[in-house]
């Protein structure tokens, strides 16, 4: 289930891991936080958290928030501009979006009892930040913290993420035991492949039944 794209907006979902991870001396709350927060996590990844960082990426990717935020940012008629729209399924999300200058564009996001579907609501909020110049021109980073019930379950997400205007890739933040790892790639029960950062470096780690192994630039390992 992806609440973003069913409404056309997207939630900014990681910055509380870790805007300014990895001793950033960014501010946090802003593009350049969040990536940098991405650039330079801090955990270390090895055979004894490799199963954990893979459940914490899915429990991202499953929490039905998503990114269509980035080409939402980009219909925006005015500098400044709120709207509001219908959930499929009741309540609201609410989109504050401010354009400071050519390069410092950003969204809040509020979601007001937002349903899905009849037993999935959240409610919480997060920021989009959209980078319009320079290198990473296209890319977007968004932080959420958002809580809700699906299906009965309470769901309760603190995560950031950013999508390469250029390539396409999404990449998450991630906290395990108080430290942060960047993930992206294809993951679901237990099985996939990941690439995955750590202060350690990167690794491409390939899971079956929850046991797999990674190999990166600081060497390779089975778990």
């Amino acid at each position: 289930m992806r609440l973003g794209t069913s409404i056309g907006i997207g939630l900014c979902v990681v910055a509380g891991l870790g805007c300014g991870g990895g001793g950033s001396s960014q501010p946090a709350g802003s593009y350049n936080a969040i990536s940098t927060g991405i650039e330079h996590p801090t955990g270390t990844l090895s055979a004894t958290n490799a199963d954990a960082v893979a459940a914490a990426y899915e429990a991202s990717l499953s929490s039905g928030l998503d990114t269509a935020a980035g080409q939402r940012l980009e219909s925006v008629a005015s500098a400044q501009t709120t709207v509001s729209e219908a959930c499929p399924n009741g309540g609201t999300i609410s989109v504050n979006a401010n354009e400071a200058s050519s390069s410092a564009i950003s969204e809040t996001f509020n979601y007001n009892n937002c349903c899905e579907s009849a037993d999935c609501c959240f409610n919480g909020g997060g920021n989009l930040y959209y980078s319009s110049t320079g290198a990473s021109s296209g890319s977007f980073c968004e932080s959420f913290q958002v809580t809700g019930t699906c299906s009965g379950e309470a769901e309760s997400e603190n995560f950031s993420l950013c999508e390469d205007g250029t390539t396409g890739t999404l990449s998450y933040l991630v906290e395990v035991d108080g430290d942060s790892f960047a993930v992206s790639g294809d993951y679901s029960a237990g099985n996939g492949t990941l690439t995955i950062t750590g202060a350690n470096g990167t690794f491409t780690c390939t899971y079956t039944n929850n046991t797999g192994s990674c190999t990166g630039t600081s060497g390779s390992f089975t778990f």
